[in-house]
């Protein structure tokens, strides 16, 4: 099975692209979406929902386990404030 990738109107290499949003003549991979400097402009970037999903950063589930990383961080800490 054969992939053909279009070219990316802003950088030139070939990788998946979509459709931009802002200029809809032109075409972007998901490195130039990233670096544009109109993203906080854009209404709908067209690569942030993949982009989002891959890249999720996983949070505290529990408060009692962020306070309990923060006693862990505090002995620690101290001892290095003895030692």
């Amino acid at each position: 099975m054969t992939i053909y990738w279009e070219r990316c109107s802003i950088c030139g290499r070939y990788h998946a692209v979509k459709q931009c949003t802002l200029n809809p003549d032109i075409m972007v991979c998901p490195h130039c979406c990233l670096a544009c400097p109109l993203r906080s402009k854009c209404p709908k970037p067209v690569w942030y929902p993949e982009i989002r999903e891959k890249h999720r950063v996983p949070q505290a589930k529990k408060a009692g386990e962020r306070g309990e990383a923060q006693k862990v961080l505090m002995d620690l800490l101290s001892k290095l404030k003895e030692g």
